[in-house]
């Protein structure tokens, strides 16, 4: 209330300098509400959506599919002897790696798809509009993706390799559900992979 009675009461000139003075406050606002929206929703670490949002998300979308119907999918990825990299070549060597396979599960999937780190070594996606028939396929050449990146770490180059396990987002199964399925799919891909 103050405010106004003063901008009323001064002269044009300082009327201006006021209004641009306040633009640029509620942008500097703007901005921190950005950064405040990003920490809440973001990867410490990588480009990609952390865990919390991710649950939200998943949360959501059981509930589109229980509401509407669809074909989606969730993805549980696991990255293959991380810590190993992380003893050998240093915990830098293993967040670069994380960074690169964040960065390729992006560069892989569709804009209507949700990628996010959900644990140290974990990534979830929620695939939107897939047919089952192409579950497998489709997560087959994303792990052929990521295999194919490469790491620099103490002049050599690494690999990385990812197991992923898959689940349909079915009507009425809760997202903990939902998790589990995926979670024993990728320990399966997980098993077949050391079987051979």
């Amino acid at each position: 209330m103050a405010l106004s009675n003063k901008i009323v009461a001064s002269p044009a000139g300082n009327v201006a300098k006021t209004v641009e003075a306040l633009e640029f406050e509620n942008l500097k606002l703007k901005a921190h509400i950005a950064e405040l929206e990003r920490l809440v929703m973001g990867d410490t670490l990588t480009p990609l959506f952390n865990r919390r949002h991710f649950m939200a998300e998943l949360d959501r979308w059981c509930w589109r599919v229980h509401r509407y119907g669809g074909n989606n999918a969730l993805l549980f990825i696991d990255v293959d002897n991380l810590k190993a990299v992380n003893d050998v070549y240093g915990h830098q060597t293993g967040d670069a790696m994380l960074i690169e396979i964040a960065n390729g599960l992006l560069a892989s999937v569709r804009k209507s798809d949700l990628v996010a780190r959900i644990g140290g070594d974990e990534f979830g996606i929620l695939l939107d509009n897939i047919p089952q028939s192409g579950l497998k396929s489709n997560t087959d050449r994303l792990v052929k993706a990521i295999s194919m990146l490469a790491i620099p770490a103490n002049g050599k180059t690494l690999s990385p390799s990812i197991s992923a396990g898959f689940c349909i987002i079915e009507s009425g199964v809760k997202p903990a559900e939902l998790l589990q399925r995926a979670d024993r799919s990728m320990y399966a891909a997980k098993k077949a992979k050391t079987c051979r």
